[in-house]
């Protein structure tokens, strides 16, 4: 997102005996402290209207500030993740619109011929969910784990043959169970269920929920956020760091 603060600037110094230094100074920290404090307001904006927001997803904002040989300042979201999907990717359909990418997991799924093309994966009745409402990694991992998901650079993590009939079996303490992909009865939504060996009232329970992918409503107006942040701060931001530089240069 870009804005224009160069009237502003001028109004401001007009009536000022205004060194070039003074004003790139001024600039440049006006810039910088407006950019940190809609940042603040991008991330108050996220908890209002994000049900529970993970603290990855709050901490996926920083700041480019300005320097002397680039006069401008950016707001921005972390569009790279080693181990997860970048919240510039997850965050851009509530930010304009439009259909959800696919998840990690879900592509590991579909790559393997558990997911069907076109659809995504929302947690079941018998999903483990986290504190903000996300489904449970360790399940998420034993389930491709499971369906023998992992690329070939984790091969040690897929469950063999042997692994899948211990789980179905289970142990003293821990009564068994399998995972298996379909629609099981007429009422049932397509997922993965989970089966507890015995079977009997509430053995059987969707652990993911396969629905088709649907277009996202723009809630995250991250560009009106800035702008009203810049409109209302900036100008306080530059006086008074316009009168620190006059006061430093003298």
């Amino acid at each position: 997102m870009t804005i224009n603060v160069a009237p502003a600037i001028r109004q401001l110094t007009a009536f000022a005996d205004a060194g070039t230094k003074q004003v790139q100074f001024a600039t440049r920290v006006a810039l910088t402290r407006t950019a940190q404090l809609a940042s603040a307001k991008l991330k108050h904006e996220m908890r209002d209207i994000f049900r529970s927001p993970t603290p990855y997803t709050l901490s996926s904002l920083f700041v480019r500030p300005a320097t002397k040989t680039n006069l401008s300042a950016e707001v921005k979201l972390k569009d790279f993740a080693a181990k997860a999907t970048p919240a510039a990717t997850y965050l851009a359909p509530q930010i304009k619109g439009g259909t959800r990418p696919m998840k990690r997991f879900e592509r590991a799924m579909q790559s393997v011929g558990a997911l069907p093309p076109g659809y995504r994966i929302v947690p079941g009745g018998g999903a483990k969910l986290d504190s903000y409402g996300n489904m449970n990694r360790g399940q998420i991992v034993q389930i491709l784990a499971y369906f023998r998901s992992f690329p070939e650079a984790g091969y040690k993590a897929n469950m063999t043959a042997q692994g899948r009939a211990r789980m179905a079996m289970g142990t003293k303490k821990k009564p068994g169970f399998r995972y298996f992909v379909g629609r099981p009865g007429d009422r049932m939504p397509l997922g993965v269920y989970q089966s507890m060996r015995g079977g009997g009232p509430g053995s059987l329970k969707p652990v993911m929920v396969f629905v088709r992918y649907a277009s996202y409503h723009k809630i995250f107006d991250f560009e009106y956020v800035v702008e009203k942040t810049v409109e209302k701060e900036f100008a306080g931001q530059f006086a008074r760091a316009y009168v620190d530089a006059l006061r430093s240069a003298r």
